[in-house]
């Protein structure tokens, strides 16, 4: 029995100096050089531990969400897309810890590239371009139509992806800006929040018609509207959606805004 417990403590004594104990050990003697400075920051004489903080920190400041280029909502103009960064935190922190006394350094950075470039939205090809005018010149309709194209323009559907209008739109709110205007209710006029969004729902519709896309939900309004020929207008609710499904084999994005009085949605396919 003697000899057992020995055996034991030899083994607890190895393991004390192995394994987690050790790294533990390692974070507290590990320290980096004075003086050295990292984007601004003294983090000399700081532990493994303490350092992979601040770098954890500066991580969380410095990264930049990757953005796609874009159609302008006002005018329809390119926006250049937006490189993003992040930093290297393991690699980052292994350089200031070896770097020397006195170094003053730059965390190590990724670039994170978008999925859409300027390049390819000069590439792209249009599939499809549809405009409606607006005859009703009511301001509070004006800002809802506004709003609505703003929501859908840039939308980007995969090969074999849907579209919602509303799940892209949401619901109209006052708190989102949208404003009463005109809608039709079981064939009746009255003033409804968000009155105008029809028109953007019935000026895609037509897009995605002329695209040859697939359509899996449309409804039409309980009595004709005037933007739109007899059959071709496509009504939105709570419980009425305009869907339909990207049915090529590349990336469709939405272009949507107002111009000369119209509301014009384009379709533009993106080069692979």
């Amino acid at each position: 029995m003697r000899a057992l417990a020995a055996s034991l403590v030899i083994l607890t004594l190895l393991f004390q100096n192995t394994g987690c104990r050790k790294q533990a050990a390692d974070l507290l003697t590990v320290k980096t050089a004075p003086g050295v400075i990292l984007e601004g920051v003294n983090v000399g004489e700081l532990r493994k531990d303490q350092l992979e903080i601040v770098v954890g920190d500066l991580a969380a400041r410095q990264r930049i969400v990757p953005r796609n280029a874009a159609f302008e909502s006002e005018h329809g103009e390119i926006v250049p897309e937006v490189i993003g960064r992040e930093v290297e935190q393991v690699a980052t922190v292994k350089a200031v810890l070896s770097a020397p006394s006195g170094s003053s350094l730059t965390a190590l950075y990724t670039a994170i590239e978008p999925d859409i470039t300027r390049d390819k939205l000069n590439s792209a090809v249009k599939l499809a371009a549809y405009g409606t005018a607006i005859l009703d010149r009511n301001p509070d309709r004006s800002e809802n139509i506004r709003l609505t194209a703003a929501l859908i323009n840039n939308t980007v559907l995969e090969p074999g992806g849907e579209f919602s209008f509303n799940r892209r739109t949401g619901e109209p709110t006052v708190e989102r800006g949208f404003r009463y205007a005109i809608v039709f209710n079981n064939g009746r006029q009255e003033l409804g929040l968000g009155g105008g969004m029809c028109q953007v729902s019935s000026t895609l519709y037509n897009a995605a018609i002329q695209a040859e896309l697939l359509i899996t939900e449309r409804h039409q309004h309980s009595q004709p509207v005037s933007y739109v020929p007899v059959g071709y207008d496509a009504t939105t609710y709570t419980d009425k959606d305009l869907r339909f499904v990207n049915s090529t084999r590349q990336l469709v994005m939405i272009k949507a805004l107002i111009k000369g009085g119209e509301v014009w949605v384009e379709l533009w396919k993106l080069p692979r």
